[in-house]
């Protein structure tokens, strides 16, 4: 009976020592891959900011899906085929991670943290809040889904004489087919997107954009004077031309 005493004793003390090597080697483990997705993360940027498509692939999935700030889903395909490098004609802002947190789930983690773009003279440009979402795949941590939201954008708005609106009212098409409508509610210019009504604000009496978005739009007027298409300007420096025809 005292040896069995004995036994018991010994067990209860070894067993928290057990449990706590338990966890601590999870900790170390979870810390490992914490800092492994961070690097990864800045992979990715990196490979997007330079246009390195194989790199880009190797670290995201087939099924990857990024939703913008400006609520527009696009695929892994979609991502890669608006990549570019910057160019002195065409820069492109630096871009940079802030913040970053990692949660690991077995063989899923969920990343948050900001990314800001950064321009040439070191303004910082536009901020968002990410939330990406990494998968273990073969060994290899890949990203499979990402949401930015759009904390801050730093436009001035300009003062003009909302007047200068009427010539902008109308409808616009885009080569793809989709029309944009265009509204003066009052002292207000709003554009129609899938039937909820946006407010766009002035950066110049031409150039107007969207609170917390990175998308400029540009009205352009014929010799005439006349608003005869709209300049699409994407956050990735594609521009799209839409034709005004209402």
């Amino acid at each position: 009976m005292k040896r069995l005493l004995v036994i018991a004793i010994l067990t209860i003390a070894w067993l928290p020592l057990v449990f706590g090597q338990t966890n601590s080697g999870t900790t170390a483990q979870n810390n490992s891959v914490e800092q492994e997705i961070i690097r990864l993360e800045r992979e990715r940027l990196k490979a997007f900011a330079q246009a390195d498509k194989a790199a880009f692939e190797r670290l995201v999935t087939d099924d990857l899906t990024i939703t913008h700030g400006y609520g527009e889903v696009l695929t892994k395909a979609q991502e890669m085929s608006v990549m570019r490098p910057s160019t002195p004609e065409r820069p492109l802002p630096a871009l940079s991670i802030e913040d970053p947190k990692v949660r690991v789930y077995g063989d899923a983690a969920v990343m948050t943290g900001s990314l800001v773009e950064t321009n040439r003279d070191g303004r910082r440009e536009l901020v968002l809040r990410f939330t990406n979402t990494y998968v273990k795949q073969k060994e290899q941590w890949r990203m499979v889904a990402g949401q930015l939201t759009t904390l801050s954008r730093e436009r001035p708005i300009a003062k003009v004489d909302p007047k200068i609106y009427d010539a902008y009212v109308g409808q616009y098409r885009n080569p793809r087919g989709r029309i944009l409508t265009f509204i003066r509610e009052g002292d207000r210019l709003m554009i129609d997107v899938g039937g909820q009504k946006v407010e766009i604000f002035p950066e110049s009496e031409t150039q107007f954009f969207f609170k917390g978005d990175d998308v400029l739009l540009v009205f352009v007027k014929d010799e005439q004077g006349r608003v005869v298409r709209l300049i699409n300007r994407r956050p990735n420096g594609d521009i799209v031309q839409e034709t005004k025809i209402k």
